[in-house]
C-alpha cells in the first residue's frame, strides 16, 4: 500500500518580504511531494502571501493575530506599551482558540515555526502532541531585564520538539541542548546566477556605466541604512561618479506628530542624506529582481547595527560579488575577512567608506574575493544539502511520538 504524503503545517508570522519568507520558500519548493504535503499559514496579508499563491504552494489565511516578537531586528520598547499590550492580548487567544482551531481543521503530522516569536502556536502544538520544529532565524534580543528573553528561551526548549538555528550565534541560547541542529539558510543556484545578464536591468533603471554598491534593506536603523549613507558621501568625494542602488521600502516623509520620535529622527536623516545624493542614487524599491540588481552592481553591502542573518551576503556569493559586512555575529560566520569580503566596525562610517573605496577601484582584489565567494557559498548554503538535513530531521520526527513532559 502506497504511503500518504505527511501534512507539514507551516507559519508565517511577517508582513514584508525578507529574507525569513524567502528561506521558507525555498525550502518548501525543494520537498519532494510524494512525501510532504505542505501547507502555509500566514498571521498577516503580505507580498509574501501572494509570492507563495504565485508559485502554487497551498496556504491558508491570513489569520489576523499577531505573533509576540522579541529579536535584535524587532521588539517592543516601552515607548511601544499598546503594542506589547495587543501582542501578549493576540498571543493569548491564538494559544487558547485559534492555533487549536487551526491544527484541528487541518490534522497536520508536524508543525514549522519560521521565527521565534511564535510561542503561542508551539505551546498549542505540544498540548496536543503535535511534533514542532522551531526556526530560529534570528538573535533574541536582551531587552531591558531579560525576562522576555528568558521566557521565550525557556518556551523553545520546552515546546520544540526539535530547534533549527541558522547559525551558531543565534542558537546560543540552546548551546548544548540536543533537541538544536545548525543548519544555515540557502540559496537557489538555478536563481541566483552569476551569468545573468544586467543590461535589461539597466536599462530599466536607467544605470550608468559607473561603480555601483548595491545595498538590499531598504529603510532601516537595523541593517544600517544611515551608517551606508553617511559612507557613500564619503565615497563622492574621491569617486563622484559612484552610484549607490537600494533595494526595499524607503519612506518619502515624516508623519508630524512622530517626528520627535527615535525612528522619525532616524528616517529624517536618512530622507535628508538621499535628497543631498539624488544623482548618485538609485532607489530601486521592493523588487524581486535581485539576482539582476546584484549582477548589475561592483559590491554587495551590508553596514548593519545589530547582528542578524543576511541573506544578501550568501546570495552575493553565489553572485560571485565581493561584500563588505559589519563585524559583528552571525555575518562573521558569512563572510571570511579579507578572502570573500570585508568586515568593518559597527557605526562607522568612515572605515565603511574605506572599504567601498578600495574594493571600488581595486578590480583584482574585487574579482578574486567574488570568486572565493562563490567557492565558499557553494559548498556551505547549498540548499540540496539545506533539504536534505531538514528531511532527515522530519524522516526523524515522523517516526514515532516525540512528546515529552513540561520542563524535561
Amino acid at each position: 500500500m502506497e504511503q500518504q504524503p505527511k501534512k507539514i503545517l507551516f507559519i508565517h508570522h511577517g508582513t514584508g518580504l525578507g529574507g525569513a519568507p524567502l528561506s521558507l520558500l525555498y525550502l518548501v519548493q525543494q520537498l519532494p511531494r510524494q512525501l510532504y504535503q505542505p501547507l502555509v499559514a500566514f498571521l498577516h496579508d503580505s507580498a509574501a502571501l501572494s509570492l507563495f499563491k504565485e508559485n502554487n504552494i497551498p496556504t491558508t489565511g491570513p489569520l489576523g493575530w499577531y505573533d509576540f516578537p522579541h529579536t535584535k531586528v524587532w521588539w517592543l520598547r516601552w515607548y511601544h506599551m499598546p503594542h506589547l499590550c495587543k501582542a501578549l492580548w493576540h498571543t493569548l487567544v491564538t494559544l487558547l482558540f485559534i492555533a487549536p482551531r487551526l491544527y484541528l481543521d487541518k490534522q497536520p503530522a508536524l508543525v514549522h515555526l519560521n521565527t521565534s516569536s511564535l510561542i503561542a502556536w508551539a505551546a498549542a502544538a505540544w498540548a496536543m502532541r503535535i511534533p514542532v520544529v522551531w526556526h530560529i532565524r534570528e538573535p533574541l534580543a536582551d531587552g531591558y531585564f531579560g525576562i522576555r528573553k528568558a521566557f521565550i528561551r525557556w518556551c523553545v526548549q520546552t515546546f520544540a520538539t526539535k530547534i533549527i538555528a541558522i547559525s551558531q550565534h543565534d542558537g546560543k541560547p540552546w548551546a548544548g541542548n540536543k533537541k538544536l541542529s545548525i543548519i544555515y539558510n540557502a540559496v537557489p543556484v538555478e536563481r541566483f546566477d552569476y551569468a545573468i545578464d544586467p543590461t535589461a536591468f539597466c536599462q530599466q533603471y536607467h544605470l550608468q556605466a559607473q561603480k555601483r554598491i548595491l545595498f538590499v534593506g531598504g529603510c532601516s536603523q537595523e541593517k544600517g541604512t544611515l551608517v551606508l549613507l553617511q559612507a557613500f558621501e564619503k565615497v563622492l568625494e574621491t569617486i563622484p561618479t559612484a552610484q549607490l542602488l537600494i533595494a526595499g521600502y524607503m519612506p518619502e516623509k515624516i508623519v508630524h506628530k512622530r517626528f520627535f520620535t527615535p525612528a522619525a529622527r532616524f528616517k529624517s536623516a536618512v530622507i535628508s542624506l538621499l535628497h543631498r545624493h539624488q544623482k548618485n542614487i538609485t532607489l530601486l524599491g521592493a523588487i524581486k529582481e535581485i539576482p539582476a540588481a546584484m549582477a548589475s552592481a561592483d559590491i554587495i553591502v551590508f553596514p548593519a547595527t545589530v547582528g542578524h542573518f543576511a541573506r544578501p551576503i550568501i546570495e552575493a556569493g553565489f553572485m560571485k560579488k565581493p561584500v563588505i559586512a559589519t563585524a559583528v555575529a552571525p555575518l562573521d560566520e558569512l563572510v571570511i575577512p579579507d578572502v570573500t569580503g570585508l568586515l568593518v566596525p559597527s557605526n562607522d562610517p568612515v572605515t565603511l567608506a574605506n572599504a567601498l573605496k578600495i574594493l571600488l577601484t581595486d578590480q583584482h582584489k574585487s574579482t578574486t574575493m567574488g570568486q572565493a565567494g562563490y567557492d565558499y557559498c557553494s559548498v556551505t548554503f547549498s540548499l540540496p544539502l539545506q533539504r536534505d538535513k531538514i528531511m532527515q530531521l522530519y524522516a526523524h520526527l515522523l517516526k514515532g511520538d516525540h512528546y515529552e513532559p513540561l520542563g524535561s
